[in-house]
């Protein structure tokens, strides 16, 4: 006989809070007293320009982390991907591929560089785009393939790195979920031309708050993007003026003081949420209607969130009352990620530039119909539930999460 659910009165698994997440300590704050104190016996502004010491230590160490040449740093997440397109410098109309399942961060500056967004769908299993859904959707149209590395699980990027070769495309990295994820033994934003993090509070390491950076093997795409974040100042050019278009989207000084030693934390962080989500795999390992996403083969997830399953032929009731009971029992839970990007009303009524809904309208170029374009992410958007845990956990949380998710089987599960 099932025991009586949260939900309906009975006694929750966990009574115990989540725990919190400490991101900040002594060091940040040592970190940015040193730039606050700098500046108040020196001319220096805080901002120092965005080319302070503390900068370019920041970005050189980036840069080493990840195996890159280079790394770039700017003010946010979305702030990299928009200067990392810019860095490749596109002609307007152009098309890039990317995933329907990703933080707007990744879609907006396509549309910001007048380019087109086209998203090819995700393998159900992962939830990542791969190298076949990407080859369906190119046209002569398409320059760029934005692969979004989903909450810390590395897509498959061999093949699609032999893919966008083939084509001539160039491909940029999101890795705003997966910071020090590895595919085949080297860091994601190393493999493709360009990768982008995202460092705000949320994600594995911090610059304070708020920060991006853009790594890159190629000193091109380097400088270009060092001009583009810097309004197009004509850095490593013999030009007086500035060369390009661009934004303000500089690092500052205090934020990159305070992204030093988070990078140093980065490891410990790392090898704790990879061993939190194997103890889940082997504690979930005998429930039938729920079970982890699934993780390729020569990888090492570091992991943002944990994409569950769902498996409503096996439950009596829907995925959100599921969700409910769950996050009743004292977890963490939410019971869908985001909805594929498409039906955002932005992009279903094209609200871009004023009434001109450029630059899909543009002259000669082709319709782009977005609706039913993915039909295996509707599918993993209604199958999927969000479990969250972080580096802070310890685990009695991952025995919390077994146990609630049986008691709720043994409530709804089919006989």
């Amino acid at each position: 006989m099932s025991v009586k659910l949260a939900i309906d009165g009975g006694k929750p698994v966990r009574k115990k809070p989540f725990p919190p997440r400490i991101m900040l300590d002594e060091r940040e704050k040592a970190a940015a007293l040193r730039v606050i104190e700098k500046s108040m016996t020196g001319p220096e502004a805080i901002d120092m320009y965005g080319q302070g010491p503390e900068v370019e230590a920041y970005r050189a160490e980036f840069a080493k982390r990840i195996g890159t040449r280079f790394a770039a740093a700017v003010s946010s997440g979305t702030a990299a991907v928009h200067t990392a397109l810019a860095a490749l410098r596109l002609e307007p109309g152009a098309e890039v591929i990317t995933s329907p399942i990703t933080d707007p961060g990744t879609v907006t500056p396509i549309v910001m560089m007048n380019c087109i967004p086209i998203f090819a769908d995700v393998d159900y299993a992962t939830l990542n785009v791969t190298a076949d859904t990407i080859a369906a959707k190119i046209t002569k149209y398409t320059k760029a393939i934005i692969p979004v590395h989903l909450a810390g699980q590395p897509c498959d990027m061999a093949p699609i790195m032999k893919l966008a070769r083939k084509h001539k495309l160039a491909v940029i990295e999101d890795c705003a979920q997966a910071h020090g994820s590895t595919y085949h033994g080297k860091c994601v934003g190393a493999i493709g031309d360009l990768g982008t993090f995202s460092l705000m509070g949320g994600k594995h390491m911090t610059s304070g708050g708020q920060g991006g950076m853009i790594t890159t093997n190629n000193e091109a795409l380097f400088w270009n993007a060092k001009r583009f974040a810097d309004r197009g100042k004509p850095f490593n050019s013999r030009s007086k003026s500035n060369v390009m278009l661009g934004l303000n989207y500089r690092m500052s000084e205090l934020e990159a003081a305070m992204g030093r030693p988070q990078l140093k934390k980065l490891p410990g962080r790392i090898r704790k949420r990879r061993s939190l989500l194997k103890k889940l795999q082997k504690a979930l390992s005998t429930l039938q209607a729920h079970r982890l996403w699934t993780i390729i083969d020569d990888t090492e997830t570091n992991p943002w969130f944990i994409l569950l399953h769902y498996d409503r032929s096996r439950m009596t009731v829907s995925k959100a009352t599921c969700a409910a009971a769950i996050g009743a029992e004292g977890i963490r839970i939410a019971a869908n990620y985001v909805a594929p990007l498409y039906r955002d009303t932005w992009l279903r009524q094209r609200a871009s530039y004023g009434k001109s809904q450029y630059p899909w309208n543009g002259a000669g170029k082709r319709r782009i119909t977005y609706e039913g374009s993915c039909p295996e992410a509707e599918r993993a958007y209604a199958d999927y539930m969000i479990l969250y845990f972080h580096e802070g956990c310890e685990d009695d949380y991952i025995q919390d999460i077994a146990a609630a998710l049986a008691k709720v089987e043994g409530a709804y599960l089919k006989q």
